[in-house]
């Protein structure tokens, strides 16, 4: 079995960014899966629809396959990306800050949002693995 290369650079793609690129492709596919079942729950209000169209968008733009893109639309679609990922980060904080709101309205106490956290961390991994996949030559 071969190791996998860059398709522009004939590179070898790195391990921990072929690693970290799962892991981005295995959020992008549990943000479609949030973002159905949101979508299927009836709830009242704007943000619950708009996060859950937000998580199938990000989780298809996780699921993209930026190594084999050519180079204008590479430029466009980790720019998106980029975007798409701190737009994810404040949509998790926000989420958070709502989820200790209504805590507090009832008189309990939330623990620390693990789950949204590393949905946070594994999102924010994303935008240094895909230009890492495309130009391995920059880690040297």
């Amino acid at each position: 079995m071969t190791d996998p290369t860059n398709t522009f650079t004939n590179t070898p793609i790195p391990l921990g960014v072929q690693v970290a690129r799962w892991a981005g492709h295995a959020l992008g596919i549990t943000l479609i899966g949030l973002g159905l079942y949101k979508l299927s729950q009836e709830s009242s209000g704007l943000f619950p629809l708009v996060q859950a169209l937000f998580f199938l968008f990000y989780g298809i733009l996780l699921n993209i396959p930026y190594h084999r893109i050519g180079a204008k639309y590479w430029k466009w679609g980790f720019g998106l990306m980029t975007v798409a990922s701190a737009a994810f980060v404040f949509i998790m904080i926000f989420t958070v800050m709502f989820a200790y709101m209504a805590a507090a309205e009832e008189g309990k106490r939330l623990g620390v949002p693990g789950f949204e956290g590393m949905l946070i961390f594994f999102a924010l991994m994303q935008v240094p693995a895909v230009l890492f996949q495309r130009r391995p030559d920059l880690l040297d």
